[in-house]
């Protein structure tokens, strides 16, 4: 069974594989054999909130805003699900024991794996190319890695502090909770008695 766009409007039974095609992909992420899952910290909310509003100051008429174009990247975003896909992640490594950390993706498809450096003209579409030195590769391949770095570093303890050399990761912990009583809402000091 192929996995294509499914539409959700009306229909149960396309719902219904919607949410059987959203678990089977979670299943399949949680039940590698490892003990923890990088993740990014996306704002879905805030990537699909609207354009503002450009106004001529002369003649009070709207100008072009980009949300017209804006609108077909927020119904993707939508349509993948983001969201309960990493909701239902959490879950799932919380039943198996594993650990979820949510990373900042903050310029991870931006800087080089190799020498560290952090540049907007590192990336041109989907190429990577460093330009101080030269080091090369998928862009998306490459910000996964360094998820998983920062995520790796977090959970050896590599840094002092969440946010520190731009990791500014969240540990997500299966076995505790926290202030609110849920998994995943972790407190300051459950991540700093996380970390020592």
């Amino acid at each position: 069974m192929g996995f294509g766009k499914i539409s959700t409007a009306g229909n149960n039974t396309n719902h219904g594989l919607y949410e059987a095609a959203i678990w089977k992909a979670a299943n399949l992420i949680v039940s590698r054999n490892v003990d923890v899952i990088a993740i990014e910290d996306l704002n879905i909310s805030g990537m699909m909130r609207r354009c503002k509003v450009k106004s001529d100051e002369k003649t009070g008429r709207f100008l072009k805003n980009g949300q017209s174009r804006k609108k077909g990247l927020n119904r993707a975003i939508s349509d993948a699900s983001w969201g309960d896909l990493g909701l239902k992640i959490e879950y799932l490594a919380a039943k198996q024991g594993k650990i979820v950390i949510k990373v900042n993706p903050k310029h991870s498809s931006q800087e080089c794996r190799n020498c560290g450096q952090i540049d907007k003209s590192n990336r041109d579409g989907e190429k990577f190319i460093c330009v101080e030195c030269g080091y090369h590769e998928h862009a998306d391949i490459g910000a996964a890695k360094t998820i998983g770095d920062r995520a790796l570093k977090m959970v050896r303890g590599d840094s002092a502090k969440p946010g520190v050399q731009h990791l500014n990761a969240q540990k997500i912990s299966p076995r505790r909770t926290g202030k609110r009583g849920e998994f995943g809402n972790l407190s300051n000091q459950d991540i700093k008695n996380e970390i020592s």
